[in-house]
């Protein structure tokens, strides 16, 4: 009975183990070098239109991420976290995953997805398999890109 219990202990780990890895297999975010735009709209050439790091509040906008090299991953997130007064995210508002494509560098929102209220925010471009799941604490250090943008 013992042997049993040990055993399928030992299979219970492995199998996490080998679950986490396949996880983590997932190829590293760059070094954050790509940079995020809030846009009044996008143009067919990537071309951010009416760019602004201050935004009129519960006004549309759109997003847009461009980074130097292809991103390696399949999915991005665009994350939202409102700041306090010293710049630190204390608030989680929302993530979105996008459908970016390994070999691509660039993605862009349309349709006015976005609008939020007055305040400070860190507007966040990573790898979906790095978002936070389960507490939203903001704060990334591991990002394709940020932006911080103040709502008025």
């Amino acid at each position: 009975m013992k042997r049993r219990l040990i055993l399928g202990v030992l299979i219970v780990v492995c199998w996490s183990g080998f679950l986490t890895s396949q996880a983590l297999g997932q190829k590293p975010t760059a070094a954050a070098k790509g940079v995020v735009s809030v846009c009044k709209e996008i143009d067919d050439d990537w071309k951010c239109v009416g760019e602004s790091a201050t935004w009129a509040a519960n006004t549309n906008f759109n997003v847009l991420f461009v980074n130097p090299t292809p991103t390696g991953q399949d999915f991005i997130g665009i994350v939202i976290h409102k700041q306090d007064s010293s710049g630190k995210d204390v608030d989680f508002i929302n993530e979105y995953q996008q459908n970016i494509g390994e070999e691509n560098r660039k993605y862009a929102t349309v349709g006015d997805n976005f609008k939020l209220p007055a305040g400070f925010y860190s507007i966040y471009i990573i790898s979906w398999p790095k978002r936070e799941s389960l507490v939203h604490n903001g704060n990334f250090t591991e990002y394709f890109a940020k932006t911080t943008l103040t709502v008025k």
